[in-house]
């Protein structure tokens, strides 16, 4: 996603007061080194605050199947890239909690990764919750 991040900042024509933001449950299939990760997470953020310094930036906590402690890493490395930005940045839902749901993700997912129709509904229930609706 760093790659990606100029160009597509670059192309947006809008200025969100909200940025809910999604990343890293494809990342614990092959977890890169902490630096490399934190380094990229903290580079993305500040590109969005450099555009849009109004925005709050919420971060989702990821989950997926079967990778229960790299999830657990990724919340503890997003917490530790936020709490240098906490003046417009958050952490955002838990889908380690929500998602999983105290099922391994049967109820809310269709592989354990990718949200069904009722985990969609949840989600969105999840971010309107951090935000305030």
């Amino acid at each position: 996603m760093k790659a990606l991040v100029d160009a597509d900042l670059a192309a947006a024509t809008y200025t969100p007061r909200v940025i809910l933001f999604n990343l890293g449950a494809n990342d614990v299939v092959a977890i890169p080194a902490e630096a490399t990760w934190k380094t990229n997470l903290a580079y993305i953020l500040d590109a969005f605050n450099t555009k849009w310094p109004g925005a709050k930036v919420y971060l989702m906590r990821p989950w997926r199947r079967n990778y229960g402690a790299e999830c657990n890493s990724l919340a503890t490395w997003i917490a530790d890239v936020i709490s240098t930005r906490s003046t417009w940045a958050s952490v955002g839902p838990d889908e380690r909690v929500f998602l999983e749901g105290g099922d391994d993700g049967a109820t809310y997912t269709y592989d354990g990764v990718h949200q069904n129709a009722a985990g969609a509904t949840l989600t969105a229930a999840q971010w309107h919750a951090v935000i305030g609706y």
